[in-house]
């Protein structure tokens, strides 16, 4: 499936911002289940400082602001061809050994709701579980178009 995205996140401050580094993990990249065709960011109201690769694979981008921008813009868009693997996505490739994803942090426990949810998924493999967990997801969250804000 051919997929057109386009993300923009404004953030607006009341006063000039002295000093701040954002980090931004907006590009997607090509591998088993997606080939990225073309991606662009457009960066108004910061300067990018470095460019690098993080622990886990993701392209990121380390931006700064300093004194007098009372607005930061940020868009990233581009086109992305992605194949229907069934959920299966290969072998790990990454620098983070797989039990980092098992650890439990405070701030990761599984609340009362996340509890029923994985086991609303039942018995059977794990993919057959986690096709029926994503089934489960996508009847209880409700998706509206352009309307994400906080």
């Amino acid at each position: 499936m051919r997929l057109k995205i386009t993300h923009r996140t404004d953030y607006r401050y009341d006063a000039p911002v002295q000093y701040l580094l954002q980090r931004l993990r907006l590009l997607p990249v090509s591998g088993h289940t997606q080939t990225v065709q073309s991606w662009a960011l457009k960066i108004d109201g910061a300067r990018e400082e470095v460019r690098f690769t993080d622990h886990f694979g993701n392209d990121t981008r380390l931006l700064s602001v300093e004194g007098e921008p009372h607005a930061i813009a940020i868009e990233a868009s581009g086109e992305v061809v992605t194949r229907d693997t069934t959920g299966v996505s290969g072998q790990h490739q990454g620098f983070a050994p797989l039990w980092l994803f098992a650890q439990e942090t405070p701030l990761t426990a599984a609340g009362e709701g996340i509890r029923e949810l994985a086991a609303s998924a039942g018995k059977g493999t794990d993919i057959e579980r986690l096709h029926r967990l994503m089934g489960t997801i996508g009847e209880r969250v409700a998706y509206k178009p352009g309307a994400t804000t906080v």
